[in-house]
């Protein structure tokens, strides 16, 4: 099926049922006329007429229209409206105003009555609620009445009641004039009819070509929004699964169908599996991979072809069909995924209609496909970039760890021999020793940070428990612990906390927090020269814990701030003050604040200091 639905039974449907109630609305005020109009004619023009009879004739148009007000109001009540029931409801309601209106002409002069200028009013609504086949017919219809009104009355087989005040001659009686007056009369009616009946037809065409051009518009409107939405969505992550679940999802919105998937090729190429799937049963999901040279479809799609199958019975090249049918399926429309360096797999829509997609269906699909090529491909090199990276960071952790004890073998020798353990040692012998002890504590820094860093870039961290730490108990600890070395240089140390009188509590964990506010403030107390100072302070900014470490050290040139936490960097400035170091401790604060959901900046001028700013968000401790 396509998407040219028929437009009545959206807004035609409740345009029909509108103008049903305005029918009904309508005849009140011609059944009260009726009433009123008798009682004027009679009382103030002094007109003779069978006013009891006319009176009859008008509360009869109010009790019928009572009935079809008490009908109207069971279908709407109706919990599923049959819109045939309200046609029905139109013809009865014109078929009683038709007996109506012919009591009321002939009880006013007949043909020569006036009232039979109504006729036409109903004419007109006819044509404007029904078709012209039944306008028509209603013409017809009110010509019959007149007919054997007119022809009963001439016969005398019907009473004629004159109006002696209004017609000066009993005209109802002269052929010519009953010929010349119904000729006329008949050839107003149809004409009436065929002309508003061909408006009518007009406007409900345009009204039709506008509810469908506002359908297709809303559509258009729908589909560009999903692009949107997939386009925002697909570049928010770079993780492969949530990018492929992202596409299907809002592809199957876009296309109004039961389920979208998508199969990428395995490392072979000769196999598709099934990669992302929304709306599918999980039997119908495992039911096997397509096999490239056992699906002559597939095939085609992967060559560039973008394919609609408008019914999976008459489809000879699915490798499952017996599966597809099964599952309800019974058209699908397959589009290939073309990567830049590679062809990736297909993506497919399925729907339980037959012949449901089009040629619009065919390019939306495609550009989603080129959409979503473009995203799978940035997931993959992601995802693979990931994957060097753990390898990497566990290599890195596995060597570091196994420098670890013959260097502390080596520190602890060295130590034995300066500490003369071994045996008296020359002036030279000592100084040797001591460089190489140096040496070998410097190496021992190099393999905890390089273990620090590789264990926060593995799985190891991501399983490492968080706890409730508390900022305003750490953070103290560890300026405390710089305390002496900080006099030792004639640095003045400060600590302030602007909200210590409210536990200021962070979700992480109490290792991580120590070495990153470790890692600050040590670097502030060695690169600040004597007579400076360092300040650290911690204060709460709206759901934000931010702590401040500052100092009046040498500063960061400009051109290294972008570098500042690149693993194994160090600026200048740095290097030529402090030969050893290994430039990863930065590069470890900053991945301890980026896990722990926390930002990190700074701020410096050369001569003038450093600010390293920290921001945490604030979790609430609950009290057991």
């Amino acid at each position: 099926m396509n998407h040219n639905r028929s437009v009545r039974p959206a807004l035609v449907e409740e345009e029909l049922i509108s103008s049903v109630a305005w029918f009904i609305r309508f005849r009140w005020a011609a059944g009260v006329g009726v009433l009123a109009a008798v009682g004027f004619t009679t009382s103030v023009l002094r007109i003779t007429l069978p006013a009891a009879t006319l009176y009859a004739l008008g509360f009869a148009i109010l009790a019928y229209n009572a009935v079809f007000r008490v009908i109207l109001d069971r279908l709407l009540r109706a919990e599923r409206r049959d819109i045939r029931q309200f046609d029905w409801l139109i013809i009865a309601q014109i078929g009683m105003d038709w007996l109506a209106m012919a009591a009321l002409v002939h009880f006013t002069g007949g043909l020569e009555s006036p009232a039979i200028l109504y006729f036409f009013f109903h004419l007109i609504i006819v044509a404007i609620l029904l078709s012209p086949r039944a306008t028509y017919f209603a013409a017809a219809m009110a010509a019959i009445l007149v007919g054997a009104i007119t022809a009963l009355e001439y016969v005398g087989a019907l009473a004629h009641v004159g109006v002696p005040q209004y017609i000066i001659a009993d005209q109802y009686r002269v052929p010519t004039y009953i010929l010349g007056k119904l000729f006329f009369l008949y050839s107003t009616m149809f004409a009436s009819a065929y002309l508003a009946s061909t408006l009518s037809s007009r406007l409900r065409q345009r009204e039709a070509q506008v509810v469908e051009l506002g359908d297709n518009l809303q559509r258009a409107y729908a589909r560009l929004r999903t692009l949107y939405e997939s386009a925002e969505a697909v570049s928010s992550t770079l993780e492969l699964n949530e990018v492929l679940d992202q596409l299907v999802r809002h592809a199957t919105d876009a296309l109004g169908v039961r389920a979208c998937s998508i199969r990428l090729l395995d490392e072979s190429g000769a196999r598709l599996y099934v990669a992302a799937v929304y709306g599918l049963s999980e039997a119908y999901v495992q039911k096997g991979d397509l096999l490239i040279d056992r699906n002559p479809l597939a095939r085609e799609v992967l060559a560039g072809k973008t394919i609609i199958t408008n019914d999976v019975t008459a489809e000879t090249g699915l490798q499952y069909p017996t599966e597809a049918l099964a599952e309800g399926i019974c058209s699908m429309l397959s589009a290939p995924l073309h990567g830049n360096k590679k062809l990736l797999g297909l993506i497919r829509a399925y729907s339980v209609e037959r012949n449901h997609f089009t040629q619009d269906d065919v390019e939306f699909l495609e550009v989603i496909a080129s959409q979503g090529s473009v995203a799978i491909e940035n997931a993959m090199a992601y995802q693979e970039l990931s994957q060097l990276d753990e390898m990497k960071s566990k290599f890195a952790l596995t060597v570091t760890h196994e420098l670890r004890s013959p260097v502390s073998v080596v520190r602890s020798l060295l130590r034995t021999m300066t500490g003369g353990y071994a045996g008296a040692l020359s002036e030279e012998q000592r100084d040797l020793t001591a460089r190489a002890l140096r040496r070998a504590d410097f190496l021992q820094t190099l393999i905890d940070d390089l273990l620090d860093l590789a264990a926060g870039k593995s799985d190891l961290a991501a399983r490492a428990e968080r706890v409730v730490v508390h900022l305003d108990e750490v953070i103290p600890r560890v300026v405390q612990r710089f305390e002496p070395s900080a006099r030792e240089k004639r640095v003045q140390l400060q600590w302030c906390c602007e909200a210590c009188h409210h536990p200021i509590t962070i979700s992480a964990t109490n290792e991580g927090i120590d070495r990153i506010v470790n890692n600050l403030v040590s670097n502030a107390v060695k690169y600040t020269p004597a007579g400076g100072r360092v300040s650290v302070s911690l204060r709460l900014s709206d759901a934000n814990a931010v702590l401040q470490v500052e100092d009046t050290g040498i500063g960061i040139p400009e051109d290294s701030l972008p570098h500042l936490f690149e693993e194994f960097y160090r600026a200048p400035n740095a290097k030529a003050q402090e030969k050893e170091g290994t430039g990863l401790g930065l590069a470890i604060t900053r991945d301890l604040v980026t896990r722990y959901n926390g930002h990190i900046s700074v701020q410096s001028q050369p001569e003038q200091g450093t600010r390293f700013t920290v921001m945490f968000p604030v979790v609430v401790e609950l009290s057991v």
